[in-house]
């Protein structure tokens, strides 16, 4: 016994429709949220690294210029490690987590100093780097 079906024939178009809206989410989603990478105000020229961290998106960001052998700025505003320590205690109850951006030519014991600071307050630290140029 065969069975039909009284009813109408569908459009294909009708299963066509979602499948391209999730496509075309899908492709907003990935081309938008790639350039979301986080960078600071201030210029410098970072080591290179093949490593890649996530989940640092709305870390404050520390930058350590070269040269300088004072002054830093954290998130954007500059600073002297002397007032490092309490802009991080006043930023106890928001993100605990720290980028430091240091140019390639900031001495490491500069570079390691301020990492610690950060460590001690309890505050979680990556380093930034920039892949290699192929």
């Amino acid at each position: 016994m065969k069975l039909e079906s009284h009813l109408p024939k569908q459009s294909p178009w009708l299963y066509t429709v979602p499948l391209l809206n999730t496509i075309l989410l899908l492709l907003v989603y990935f081309l938008l949220t790639s350039n979301f990478v986080v960078q600071s105000g201030i210029k410098v020229e970072q080591p290179q690294s093949n490593s890649r961290l996530t989940g640092f998106d709305r870390a404050h960001i520390i930058t350590v210029p070269a040269g300088m052998e004072n002054a830093l700025y954290f998130d954007g505003v500059r600073l002297i490690t002397a007032e490092l320590r309490e802009k991080l205690k006043a930023n106890r109850e928001g993100e605990r987590r720290v980028i430091i951006h240091a140019a390639k030519q900031a001495t490491h014991g500069r570079v390691t100093e301020i990492g610690n600071i950060a460590l001690e307050l309890g505050y979680e630290v990556a380093y930034s780097t920039v892949p290699p140029k192929a």
